[in-house]
């Protein structure tokens, strides 16, 4: 068996390598650290449609997810209009069928969504923590 003896010069190159490596890699988490907010605040108002219509802003980027069900016999659409994206397609919601969206508004922007017919159900609005954020009946 073969044994190694290292002088004292040999420890102090390893040390000091060492500690070089573990600060390379603090500072690079630190540096290449993530960049953008999570969505960690959210806001859910429901059971939805005691108004026409719902207004959802944000000081930052957002997400609005609706899980939505129709009632009674005439049609019951739902109509989204985004900010910067102008309206989406109309739906069409098949009665006592729960459906869901998901879609997406800008920084400042609002998110319209209107609906006729029977439409209840829940609306959650994702944004980052340090947002102002508020998803608001709109008109009666």
């Amino acid at each position: 068996m073969s044994s190694t003896n290292l002088s004292r010069a040999d420890v102090t190159v390893v040390g000091v390598a060492t500690i070089i490596i573990l600060m390379a890699i603090v500072i690079s988490a630190v540096v290449h650290g993530p960049t953008e907010k999570p969505f960690s605040q959210v806001i859910t108002v429901g059971p939805v449609w005691t108004t026409t219509s719902w207004i959802c802003t944000s000081s930052s980027e957002f997400v609005v997810h609706g899980a939505l069900i129709a009632y009674g016999d005439s049609p019951s659409i739902l109509t989204i209009a985004i900010t910067e994206r102008g309206s989406q397609p109309d739906f069409l919601l098949t009665p006592l069928k729960m459906e869901s969206f998901s879609v997406g508004g800008p920084a400042g922007g609002d998110i319209i969504i209107a609906r006729s017919g029977t439409i209840t159900g829940y609306l959650t609005l994702q944004t980052t923590s340090d947002a102002e954020a508020s998803c608001i009946p709109r008109g009666g």
